[in-house]
């Protein structure tokens, strides 16, 4: 009887420490400072739009996301050298997907050249980024596009969700930025930042109707010292560190964590729901894949097919 009362207690106290020790670490981390409001229930991200179905980054892109029931569009931002935001994802005019003003291909030696905060938004504004046959969506639809100014495309999409009675979606925002890179690829921290909220703030989306992303810790960090009430996410594709050593790093708790989807687990889907953080992955495009994040528990997907997602959520509601 003493024996079994004494392995009793010994299992008891086994359980109490590894427990104890798992609050113990998730403790040392802060809940987000900002809570989330009013987003979605659940986040269907159109990553750069619908990359899979219209050319990246482009206000088409946008308006086809949302038709196909993205509730949220993810862009990527650079400043121009006469400090435009612009959307899009590279530092640099993208060849994959870019033809000259003439219809013709860019050479290969011509990108090096052609860093988006070296030229003005009036040449950027030129190139064709919509008709040149993108291997990598061979579904895409052709259609003549051009690289828009966030606060355009802000304009469109706040049209057409109007003009067509869609619910407003959020704006994922990811401030685009290389290391070592400010003064050539990029401004400052601080006065990249400040140039993406000036735009924000003027289309009046109030607290909840946008976020930043970055994978850029500093960029982040000074997002917070700036304007400390926005809604952060933070990107990482990294296996070698883990949500404790990312949250250490940057400073703070982002109210949204988005890794790699394959980076993916439970554990660390629940991790992040104790902390107070939304888990949105990124890019997943398969239904497969899709299927088995949302049984898992992700709180949203960002992917280039919206509406695959769309049919997978409609299918469990």
């Amino acid at each position: 009887m003493k024996k079994s009362i004494f392995y009793l207690w010994t299992f008891c106290i086994a359980i109490f420490c590894i427990t104890g020790c798992k609050v113990k670490q998730d403790s040392s981390i802060s809940p987000p400072e900002t809570a989330i409001k009013s987003f979605p229930k659940f986040l269907n991200e159109g990553h750069r739009g619908a990359s899979g179905l219209m050319p990246e980054n482009t206000i088409p892109a946008m308006i086809k996301a949302i038709e196909e029931g993205a509730n949220v569009i993810e862009v990527d931002v650079h400043i121009s050298k006469d400090n435009q935001v612009v959307v899009t994802h590279d530092p640099q005019i993208n060849r994959s997907i870019s033809l000259l003003p003439n219809g013709e291909e860019l050479e290969e030696g011509d990108t090096k050249k052609q860093f988006v905060y070296q030229m003005k938004y009036s040449e950027i504004r030129k190139f064709d980024v919509g008709t040149r046959f993108y291997s990598k969506f061979p579904d895409q639809e052709s259609k003549k596009a051009y690289i828009p100014l966030l606060s355009e495309l802000i304009d469109s999409v706040e049209q057409f969700t109007a003009d067509y009675n869609y619910p407003q979606v959020i704006y994922n925002i990811e401030i685009k930025a290389t290391p070592g890179k400010d003064g050539i690829y990029q401004p400052a921290p601080s006065e990249f930042v400040d140039l993406v909220m000036e735009v924000v703030r003027k289309k009046d989306l109030g607290n909840n109707r946008y976020y930043l992303q970055s994978f850029d810790i500093k960029l982040l960090q000074q997002i917070k010292r700036q304007y400390p009430n926005v809604i952060t996410g933070f990107l990482t594709g990294s296996k070698e560190f883990s949500l404790e050593k990312n949250i250490n790093l940057l400073g703070f708790t982002p109210q949204i964590y988005s890794p790699n989807f394959s980076l993916a687990k439970i554990e660390l889907i629940e991790k992040s729901h104790r902390l107070g953080m939304k888990f949105v992955p990124w890019t997943v495009n398969s239904k497969a894949d899709m299927e088995r994040l949302i049984e898992m528990g992700v709180d949203g997907i960002i992917t280039d097919y919206p509406d695959r997602l769309n049919q997978l959520i409609n299918l469990n509601k």
